[in-house]
């Protein structure tokens, strides 16, 4: 399956404690500094205004970054805008690395002053390319095999499950992966690196 244009979002565990609008000053400094490996660091937006929208979006020429709201559930979402070479596998394993090296920030940046933890033991990956990736279950037969050996790696032997989030043809595609445990993300960082 020929699609590029995929996203991974992490959820933030007790995100009662924190805004949305917290993360504009802390991805301002993200662009400033040029802080995410191999991405031109753009603009932000505040979308927060947007009932279970985006939140914050950090625009990078490779790739956005967002504390998104989705579903009305806090998480940061990395989508994939720019093509990568390789297997469908090695597209999963780019994304991952970028979406938890992000979460590795978050969780350092000393403006959250540790109020924020992500949780692991649920992930979504979502396919932004409705004419490649249709919701549906031959889609999902496509990718379930290099989504579980990717996961069978950094879970590290966990028992997981990997579902169809939405059924819903006019949703994206989505599939949501689901653990027992929930390892730090800089543990899983240096799994799938």
């Amino acid at each position: 399956m020929d699609v590029h244009r995929l996203g991974i979002k992490v959820f933030i565990a007790e995100p009662v404690r924190l805004q949305v609008t917290d993360f504009i000053p802390i991805f301002h400094t993200w662009i400033q500094k040029q802080i995410v490996q191999d991405h031109l660091l753009v603009d932000v937006h505040n979308y927060s205004h947007i009932h279970h929208g985006p939140g914050i979006l950090l625009v990078a020429h490779q790739g956005n970054f967002s504390i998104d709201m989705g579903d009305g559930r806090m998480g940061l979402l990395y989508n994939r805008k720019q093509p990568d070479s390789g297997t469908i596998h090695d597209r999963f394993v780019t994304i991952l690395k970028f979406v938890l090296r992000g979460c590795c920030l978050l969780e350092a940046d000393p403006g959250l002053a540790r109020r924020l933890r992500f949780r692991t033991d649920e992930l979504l990956i979502i396919a932004n390319d409705r004419l490649n990736t249709p919701n549906e279950d031959a889609t999902f037969l496509e990718l379930q095999p290099a989504l579980s050996a990717l996961f069978q790696r950094i879970l590290d032997g966990t028992e997981f499950t990997l579902s169809r989030y939405s059924k819903d043809p006019k949703e994206r595609f989505a599939v949501r992966v689901q653990t027992n445990q929930s390892p730090e993300v800089k543990t899983l960082l240096a799994r799938v690196s």
